[in-house]
């Protein structure tokens, strides 16, 4: 089954709106209304309040990512912010999260877009299965 995950980064100080909106804007960028899609975010955000309201009005799942994960993952980011790479030890947050989460097949389909406020960024990857 193919897989969209649509990974977010964000300061503490983003809303649910600034979230909604580059998840929005990602989720129409990745045009895939026909595969599951799910949220990746770094552990220490999972509980955001902004985030929780966002994924709940999407209606979407919230998968973690530890820092080795995404550290793991770094290699296949497109985007490399120098600001994140010290705070983080990644290129853009939002695209290693997405694809920690889609695993080791998965491509990244929408690199890192950020909202209006610049306060969050989301990327999607899509995980696509081979029939044997």
């Amino acid at each position: 089954m193919n897989r969209l995950v649509i990974g977010l980064g964000f300061r503490d100080q983003a809303t649910a709106q600034s979230i909604g909106d580059v998840l929005a804007d990602v989720a129409t960028k990745a045009a895939r209304p026909d595969v599951a899609t799910v949220l990746a975010v770094v552990e220490d955000k999972a509980t955001h309040p902004g985030l929780l309201a966002a994924a709940q009005a999407n209606h979407l799942s919230i998968k973690t990512v530890a820092a080795e994960a995404l550290r793991a993952a770094d290699a296949r980011v497109a985007t490399r912010s120098e600001r994140v790479l010290r705070q983080r030890g990644v290129g853009s947050v939002c695209e290693a999260a997405a694809l920690a989460i889609a695993g080791g097949d998965a491509r990244l389909v929408v690199t890192r877009q950020v909202s209006a406020d610049r306060n969050a960024t989301a990327a999607a990857a899509l995980s696509e299965e081979i029939a044997p």
